[in-house]
């Protein structure tokens, strides 16, 4: 069992007797009058039942789909094509604190948003095309919290568009 699935597992067993009490799959309910539990499923059907920004918050991981990336900051991103591309980049240090976004969506429009602890925190909208290009830098200020990376997911509808970006290590 790996690091981040036993601390969910963790997460999940603090909160199970009040999550038992609400009739949630998975817990395990006491019964006063036999001095028994009744065991109502699984703890995996308890990690379904705790909210994914919730084990996002507390810097545990994503409950749902793959896992992103996951890089130090200085290092460059390239291009993930159309879609979406989600990339986590430690910054090696917790909020408050900032650092800056350089990045080149080239001649497609692309949208990069940086997310901290599952917020929205700054994002360039769609930015590129023949005329403008996508070069530029961003300063994100990431809010007071626990977590010591940003999550950054760069969304490119178009097919064929290519992009890199940079999250610089903060000063």
């Amino acid at each position: 069992m790996s690091l981040n699935r036993f601390r969910r597992f963790a997460l999940v067993i603090g909160v199970a007797s009040a999550l038992g009490a609400l009739g949630v799959p998975g817990a395990a309910v006491a019964d006063t009058s036999t001095g028994s539990s009744v065991d109502t499923g699984s703890a995996e059907d308890l990690l379904k039942a705790v909210p994914p920004e919730v084990i996002e918050q507390l810097g545990l991981g994503s409950t749902g789909g793959g896992s992103p990336k996951v890089q130090q900051c200085n290092q460059s991103t390239k291009s993930g094509g159309q879609g979406v591309t989600e990339t986590k980049h430690i910054i090696g240090r917790t909020g408050p604190t900032s650092f800056t976004l350089n990045y080149d969506t080239r001649i497609q429009p692309d949208k990069i948003d940086v997310f901290y602890q599952g917020r929205l925190i700054r994002s360039t909208g769609y930015v590129g095309d023949r005329i403008n290009k996508g070069k530029g830098s961003i300063v994100v200020n990431v809010p007071p919290g626990v977590a010591n990376y940003v999550t950054v997911k760069v969304t490119g509808p178009e097919s064929g568009t290519v992009w890199d970006y940079t999250v610089n290590c903060p000063r």
